[in-house]
């Protein structure tokens, strides 16, 4: 006997038997039953999800012996040959074979014809939307005002390309994705009825790579059986499909939100070193951040509902440990990470791309609450850096190792600014306090422009006059170039460091985050 592969064997035959898609079925036998049943319908939705099964169920009800009924009895000789492909008067046709105008109107030249056998004659049109324009055209006629004893099913993947002129003829039913909790479970009685053993994980993790689709978590169930058998552990149901264990998912995933690029590449080289995709990896961390995302933002766990529980405990504890916008800026840097993986033109190692994604997420800072944010900036504006957070930093600059004048050089300073001296105060914020004796108050300049400007007799009685009422005694001020041991206090190195100081600030880095989402969303939007 021939075998037949689970997706056909298991093919439902009755309404009750279709996973997923309650709204659809119940309302096609709500029609039956009050004798409302249109001439033409458009099953709609992604590959595998029962469009051409649920054409053939509503053929049978229309054509059962005991019909038309809300669900067919499959022992009359109707029901079975519908059920075999065998039935005269079901057609079912493949719509990229039939683009030819021709062979569209030899086929309505045959819709005059009486059913040989049944109540209808019923044409199936699968993937509808590869019919040419010339064929459509040559079917509007017939479809608007056909026999009374003819019904059309079309069934597509593509609506959008099925003329608006057709669509607006037919019953619309858009079928949907399967949840990954009616896949498992409708897995779960599969394994179950074939007396066969498969972990709870292990149909989970089938059920996620069929995307939402039956017939591929049944192709790929029929693939695990075969290369693992009955038996099959979790390893070796990963190793047949080729995905990545949710472990190393979930370790990556901690390692980043534990700030260890190390840990990052190492977890990364042993999914490399297991042969794993690297965008197919991406698009799983993809996953693991909305999930992330979404329970730091709700902290409802019943949203991760179809997930089994393990790795729901797995994700609230992540979720904790950054906040929503932490979370979402992630999901950000991976999609584009994703996106670079995705392009065609790409010539860079994917490897390198998702470990450098990953090095970048692991060291990047937390982001500050944008109300902190705030409130640290009104506080800066207020003069108050207590209050900041620490966020304003001296403007003047220290003497390192000269403690007994550090005082007296701020308010020296301060007083400078006061007077309104504001070329003398910039020239002097760039210099280094050198010593503040008891005669003297000693200043280093590393420019020699500002050197020359300050030494000039005028400025100096100025600096002098203000420095004696500041130390409150007669003090010189001394001009002079910077010795090589203060080096490190030169305005470059002292410009350099307080540089990296306010670009490490977290506050900047929130404020910078968030003006470049700004600008990216005024770009996209003149896009």
């Amino acid at each position: 006997m021939t075998y037949q592969v689970l997706a056909r064997r298991l093919r439902p035959q009755r309404f009750a038997d279709v996973v997923g898609q309650d709204h659809v079925t119940r309302t096609l036998q709500a029609a039956i039953a009050a004798g409302r049943v249109a001439h033409a319908f458009l099953f709609t939705g992604p590959r595998g999800v029962g469009k051409t099964t649920t054409a053939r169920l509503l053929a049978k009800a229309l054509n059962c012996e005991r019909g038309p009924t809300p669900e067919p009895c499959n022992a009359c000789s109707n029901c079975k040959e519908i059920g075999e492909g065998s039935a005269f008067d079901v057609l079912e046709i493949d719509g990229a074979s039939h683009t030819q105008v021709d062979k569209m109107r030899d086929l309505m030249e045959t819709v005059a014809h009486l059913p040989l056998k049944s109540r209808f004659k019923v044409f199936i049109i699968d993937e509808v939307h590869m019919l040419s324009s010339h064929s459509f055209n040559a079917l509007l006629k017939t479809l608007e005002e056909p026999p009374p004893h003819v019904k059309f099913i079309f069934a597509t993947t593509e609506p959008h390309k099925v003329l608006a002129t057709v669509v607006s003829r037919c019953q619309r039913y858009d079928l949907r994705r399967i949840g990954l909790g009616e896949l498992r479970a409708h897995l779960r009685r599969t394994v179950d009825a074939e007396r066969l053993a498969l972990s709870d994980e292990a149909l989970a993790l089938v059920a996620r790579e069929a995307e939402g689709s039956l017939r591929d978590a049944q192709s790929l169930l029929e693939q695990v059986l075969t290369v693992a058998g009955g038996g099959a552990d979790d390893a070796a149901v990963r190793q047949v499909l080729g995905a990545a264990d949710r472990r190393l998912v979930v370790a990556v995933a901690d390692a980043i939100l534990a700030g260890d690029p190390g840990a990052c590449v190492r977890h990364l080289a042993e999914l490399h070193a297991h042969g794993y995709d690297a965008q197919r990896f991406c698009r799983d961390l993809l996953e693991h951040f909305r999930h992330l995302a979404v329970l730091a933002a709700t902290g409802e766990r019943a949203l991760m509902a179809e997930l089994p529980e393990a790795e729901v405990d797995a994700l609230a504890a992540q979720a904790g440990r950054r906040s929503a916008d932490d979370l979402q800026r992630f999901f950000r840097l991976l999609l584009e990470a994703d996106e670079a993986l995705a392009a065609p033109a790409r010539s860079v190692d994917p490897k390198l791309v998702l470990e450098m994604c990953a090095v970048r997420l692991a060291t990047l800072p937390p982001l500050l609450p944008l109300d902190d944010i705030l409130r640290r900036l009104e506080a800066f504006g207020a003069g108050n850096p207590a209050a900041s957070g620490g966020a304003v930093r001296e403007s003047a600059p220290r003497a390192r190792g000269a403690a007994p004048g550090g005082g007296l050089w701020d308010r020296f300073l301060a007083r400078v600014q006061e007077e309104k001296l504001v070329a003398p105060y910039m020239m002097l914020l760039s210099g280094t306090l050198l010593a503040a004796d008891g005669e003297a108050l000693r200043i280093g300049i590393e420019n020699e422009a500002a050197r020359r400007e300050l030494s000039r007799k005028e400025t100096l009685q100025r600096l002098r006059a203000i420095a004696s009422e500041v130390a409150g005694r007669e003090l010189r001020v001394e001009v002079g170039p910077l010795p090589s041991e203060h080096a490190a206090q030169a305005p470059l190195a002292q410009a350099r460091r307080r540089t990296e100081e306010t670009l490490a600030d977290p506050m900047v880095q929130a404020a910078v985050e968030i003006f470049g989402a700004e600008v990216r969303g005024v770009r996209d939007r003149r896009r």
